[in-house]
């Protein structure tokens, strides 16, 4: 791929694109600029696993084939590239056509291998994505798949993407892209003369729609999440170009991509309301735990997401819905699986739970009630069930049942014991019969030798 060029002006850039062959009818959906941020080295952002480098590559060597064929509009990516011409040339840029996995189903925005390889982190990194509008949202980078995952539904909603239109991609800071939009129908959210990235109006948006979609086009989404652009990060096109030190998440992003076209990522931003109606939730293939817009799923181990799944059937409702909004996902995980936890002990429990037990459980549950968590069912359940143990006239029935039941086996033991004792009595007086015969014999054969001796002839 060829460098980013130095802007050219409209009139030449035109010329320019008509001389390509017109018999070219399938184009690639990716152009790329290769040059790093640094000019002088390439970026050494993290380690990266080689013994996952090949599989990955098999795989996205599929993926990048499927899109490759894929049919796109001429003029748009005309478009896309005066628009890419006109940015600043000192930073990388790309474009991408949108295709239905990425808008419809799947949520999923593979990036350009070369592009990644010169210019991305080789850790999973969260991006911040800036519209033409300066609205910002946080996107996970996986690494591993040269993809961005949780974010980019809400971008792609927020934004109202559609199969066919094309984003322009401009890396302004080493974790920052600047995204242009140029829409299929023949309307874009910039237009070709384009000026570079530090004399772009950020609130200079043109949304125009076709009219079968023009409500959805116009109407803004405001179920999107949006986000503060991080210390450290400005607008300011004449800032260094030097590589900074990335703040990464704690942990690994899980990557759990099984389908490019339907596995919406462990991280996936979805908008609030398909957070908030459970109903739509058919199975539980359908089913993500979301916190503050966040999926967490990958938090969760799949035997403690199905048990909670069923919680959440038995009410019809995320039972995390209200949530207090300062608790982060990991804590957010930890109540749902204490929950899912303490759901399977009652399940379990009998007569024989001691009062204790019961009084924990209600106890850690007042405390999830009180962070928001849906727990009242659980409690009240715990409470009928300490009455039929400890307080309902059966409990007396019970208790005596339990202290007879003791006293027998007891009595039992003791039975047992004597019994054995007398076995061993019994031997013992087979053994002194025997002796006391053998006794006898002797004895009398004694007394005999004596009378023989003392009646023997003088």
């Amino acid at each position: 791929m060829e460098e980013q060029a130095e802007p050219e002006t409209p009139l030449l850039q035109t010329t320019k694109i008509k001389r390509k062959k017109t018999a070219e009818s399938k184009m690639k959906l990716t152009q790329v600029s290769e040059k790093p941020l640094d000019p002088d080295s390439t970026p050494e952002l993290g380690a990266f696993d080689s013994s996952k480098e090949s599989k990955s590559r098999r795989k996205r060597a599929m993926i990048d084939d499927l899109y490759d064929h894929a049919k796109v509009n001429s003029p748009v990516i005309e478009r896309a590239e005066e628009v890419r011409a006109n940015l600043a040339p000192s930073y990388p840029s790309f474009w991408k056509a949108m295709v239905k996995s990425n808008v419809s189903h799947g949520f999923w925005l593979h990036l350009p291998m070369r592009f990644c390889k010169f210019n991305m982190p080789k850790i999973d990194t969260v991006f911040i994505v800036e519209n033409e509008s300066g609205e910002e949202y946080k996107i996970n980078y996986i690494s591993q798949r040269t993809a961005l995952s949780g974010g980019w539904k809400a971008f792609s909603d927020a934004n109202q993407l559609y199969e066919g239109d094309v984003l322009v991609f401009h890396l302004v800071e080493p974790t920052r892209f600047k995204a242009y939009i140029v829409r299929a129908n023949g309307f874009g959210n910039v237009n070709a003369d384009a000026k570079p990235l530090n004399s772009v109006p950020m609130d200079d948006e043109l949304e125009v729609a076709p009219k079968d979609h023009s409500e959805k086009r116009v109407k803004k989404n405001k179920r999107a999440k949006r986000v503060k652009p991080p210390p450290g990060f400005h607008r300011d096109n004449n800032q260094s170009n030097s590589l900074m030190l990335l703040e990464t998440n704690n942990g690994h992003v899980e990557d759990q991509f099984n389908n490019d076209t339907e596995d919406l990522g462990p991280n996936k931003v979805l908008p609030h309301s398909e957070s908030s109606n459970f109903k739509e939730m058919k199975s539980i293939d359908d089913f993500t735990i979301l916190v503050d817009g966040l999926a967490i799923d990958h938090e969760l181990s799949d035997q403690h997401r199905s048990k909670y799944y069923d919680l959440c059937c038995s009410q019809n409702s995320f039972l995390h819905d209200h949530l207090l909004k300062s608790i982060n996902c990991k804590l957010a995980a930890e109540i749902i699986t204490q929950t899912v936890n303490i759901a399977e002990a009652i399940r379990a429990c009998n007569l024989s739970t001691s009062r204790a037990d019961y009084e924990i459980w209600d106890k850690t549950l007042k405390g999830f009630e009180l962070l928001g968590m849906n727990v009242g069912f659980l409690r009240a359940r715990l409470n009928r069930l300490m009455s039929l143990a400890f307080e309902s006239e059966e409990s007396e029935v019970s208790k005596r049942l339990r202290e007879v039941s003791a006293e027998q086996a007891r009595a039992e033991e003791e039975m047992r014991s004597l019994e054995l004792k007398l076995l061993r009595l019994k031997e013992t007086m087979g053994r002194l019969d025997s002796e006391l015969e053998s006794l006898k014999v002797k004895a009398e054969k004694h007394e005999l030798k004596f009378q023989e001796e003392a009646n023997a002839p003088w």
